[in-house]
C-alpha cells in the first residue's frame, strides 16, 4: 500500500487530501500537534466524513489513516522517510516548522537513496513553493539546489472545496468528524512533479496553462465573489451566505463581479472565457448550498487583509484595470468592503482612502475614483441594488467587441 504522510489534521488534511489519497488506496498518516485528535486518528484507524449538499447528508469512514504528534521530530521523519507522497496544510505561520522536519527528512532519504519526494502543498500562501523551497535551503546548506531540486518535487494547489467550520458541540463527541461539500477537485501544478505523474481521482493536471492560472482563479474568482457576497449580505443583515446569494439582486451583482474578473483572467493567460463563466455558474450555486450554514460575518471578516493589493478584491481590480478592461462591479465589491472595514475600530474614510490609493496605484484614474467614491457615498447608509446600478450605468461603455 503506498504510504502519504500529510502535515496538518484540520479541515483541508482530512476533509479534502486524506479523503482523495484514502479513496485511492492509500495509508495516511497525520502530522499534528492536536492531541484530541492525534489519539483519536491513532486508535480509530478511521474517522467519520460527512458530505452536505441540498436535501442530503453523506456519512462515511474515511480510512485507512494513522496519526503522530508533529513535535515528535525522530517519529515525523522516519514516516517521512518511508512515505510515497507528502502534503502539508497547516497555514503559512507553521511552514518553517513543517520545513524543520522536512529538511530532516530529506536528509535521511538522500542518504537511503530513496526515490525523490513530492509534496502537495495545500496552503493559500503566494508562491508557495518558492517560500517553502527557500526554507528548505536555509535548513540544508550542504545540499546544492540541483540536488535538493532533482529530490523533492513541491506541488503548488489551488484548493477549491467549501469545508465549514466545525461545530464546536460536535468536537466532544466525535473530535475527527469533518463536513464538506460535494466537490472535490484539486488541480495541482503536474509541471512541478519530480519522477512519475501522480495517479490519484480528483486531482487535476492541466499542462495548458501556468500553474498560477489556477491560483489566480481561485483568488480573483472564488474568493473574491464570496467575499462579496458575504459582504454584500451583512450590509443587509443577512446570517447566511445561502440567504444573500438567494437575493436576485445580490447574485447579479455577485456574478458581474466575477465575470469582470473572469474576462481579465481570459485576456492574461489567452484561454477561452466560456469555461470559466460555467465556472461561476457553478460557484453561486455551490455558494447557495444551505447545508453548509457558512455565516456572512466569517466570509467576510478580516477585510484589511482582504483589502491587500495582492488579495482578492484589490487585486482582481488591478488585474482588469491593468488590462484595460472593465472594472465597474469590481469597483463595487471594493466600496461593499470598504464600507464595512469603516465601521471597525480604527478605520474611517481618510484611513480608507489612504488604502486604497496605496493599493491601487496609479490604477484609480479621474472616472474610476468618481465611481468608487459614489458608491462608497451611497453603500455609508446600507445597501440600495437599485441605486448601485444606476451609479454604475452612468459609467457604462460599449464593448470593444464588435
Amino acid at each position: 500500500m503506498r504510504q502519504a504522510v500529510i502535515f496538518g489534521a484540520g479541515s483541508v488534511g482530512r476533509g479534502f487530501l486524506g479523503q482523495l489519497l484514502c479513496d485511492a488506496g492509500w495509508q495516511v498518516t497525520f502530522l499534528d500537534v492536536d492531541p484530541v485528535v492525534v489519539s483519536a486518528l491513532a486508535r480509530d484507524g478511521e474517522y467519520p466524513h460527512v458530505t452536505l449538499g441540498e436535501g442530503f447528508a453523506e456519512r462515511r469512514t474515511v480510512g485507512p489513516v494513522t496519526a503522530l504528534d508533529a513535535r515528535d521530530t525522530a517519529a515525523a521523519v522516519r514516516a517521512l522517510e518511508a512515505a510515497d507522497l507528502a502534503a502539508t496544510s497547516v497555514g503559512g505561520r507553521v511552514l518553517p516548522a513543517v520545513a524543520d522536519t522536512l529538511a530532516e527528512a530529506l536528509r535521511e532519504r538522500i542518504a537511503a537513496g530513496r526515490p525523490a519526494l513530492n509534496v502537495l502543498l495545500a496552503e493559500n500562501v503566494h508562491d508557495c513553493a518558492a517560500v517553502m523551497r527557500g526554507l528548505l535551503a536555509e535548513r540544508l546548506p550542504e545540499l546544492p539546489a540541483a540536488t535538493l531540486a532533482a529530490n523533492l518535487g513541491l506541488l503548488e494547489t489551488s484548493i477549491g472545496r467549501m469545508i465549514p467550520v466545525p461545530d464546536p458541540a460536535l468536537r466532544a463527541t466525535e473530535p475527527t468528524l469533518v463536513r464538506v461539500e460535494p466537490y472535490r477537485l484539486l488541480p495541482y501544478d503536474a509541471a512541478a512533479v519530480v519522477g512519475q505523474p501522480l495517479d490519484v481521482p480528483g486531482l487535476v493536471a492541466d499542462l495548458s496553462v501556468p500553474f498560477s492560472f489556477y491560483g489566480d482563479r481561485k483568488l480573483y474568482i472564488h474568493n473574491m465573489g464570496h467575499c462579496l457576497t458575504a459582504c454584500l449580505g451583512r450590509l443587509l443583515g443577512l446570517e447566511l451566505v445561502w440567504q444573500a446569494v438567494g437575493r436576485v439582486e445580490l447574485r447579479y451583482l455577485a456574478r458581474a463581479a466575477m465575470t469582470e474578473a473572469a474576462l481579465a483572467l481570459a485576456e492574461r493567460y489567452r484561454v477561452d472565457p466560456g469555461p470559466l463563466l460555467d465556472h461561476i455558474d457553478d460557484l453561486l450555486y455551490r455558494f447557495g448550498n444551505r447545508a453548509l450554514a457558512d455565516t456572512t460575518e466569517r466570509v467576510g471578516r478580516d477585510l484589511e487583509r482582504k483589502l491587500a493589493p495582492a488579495d482578492r478584491l484589490l487585486g482582481a481590480y488591478r488585474l482588469a484595470a491593468g488590462q484595460g478592461l472593465p472594472t465597474r462591479y469590481l469597483s463595487l465589491a471594493i466600496a461593499t468592503a470598504g464600507a464595512l472595514l469603516v465601521r471597525e475600530d480604527g478605520w474611517d474614510a481618510g484611513r480608507l482612502w489612504a488604502h486604497l490609493d496605496d493599493g491601487l496605484a496609479g490604477l484609480l484614474d479621474g472616472d474610476r475614483r468618481a465611481l468608487l467614491a459614489a458608491q462608497l457615498d451611497g453603500l455609508a447608509d446600507g445597501l440600495d441594488a437599485a441605486a448601485q446600478l444606476a451609479l454604475i450605468d452612468r459609467t457604462f461603455e460599449p464593448s470593444r467587441v464588435l
